[in-house]
């Protein structure tokens, strides 16, 4: 999958946003299914930090096919998790729902969930790049 002709890619996407209807499910829904833990920012804006991490990113521009779970116009995001079903689980027990099956493209693994909102989230595995 990874060809050299690709390691001049500048840009890569260093942040996301959620902006919820309601924080406080959401934080409590995010912290149950992935661990993640908040730093509170200016007007309660509540920030997860990841650390440093030095190794190749991975993003990409595909074809809207609206028949499509998980190929709707707009955007996703995905997480790196162990275990997909073991997060499906996790998510659809702290309120989400299941998306997009586990399935295997291009060298990796990836799911989608929807959260209590139901925004979309990708959940993708390790993968060599």
């Amino acid at each position: 999958m990874h060809d050299d002709s690709t390691d001049h890619n500048r840009h890569p996407a260093l942040m996301f946003e959620l902006i919820t209807r309601d924080q406080a499910k959401l934080k409590a829904f995010y912290a149950a299914v992935f661990g993640w833990t908040y730093e509170t920012g200016a007007s309660g804006f509540a920030y997860v930090h990841f650390g440093r991490q030095p190794r190749a990113l991975l993003g990409g521009i595909g074809q809207a096919q609206p028949n499509t779970p998980g190929f709707e116009p707009g955007h996703n995001f995905y997480l790196e998790v162990d275990d997909l079903e073991a997060t499906i689980t996790a998510a659809v027990a702290a309120g989400g729902e299941r998306f997009v099956e586990p399935a295997a493209v291009d060298g990796y693994r990836f799911a989608m969930i929807r959260d209590p909102e139901r925004n979309p989230i990708g959940l993708i595995t390790k993968f060599q790049s």
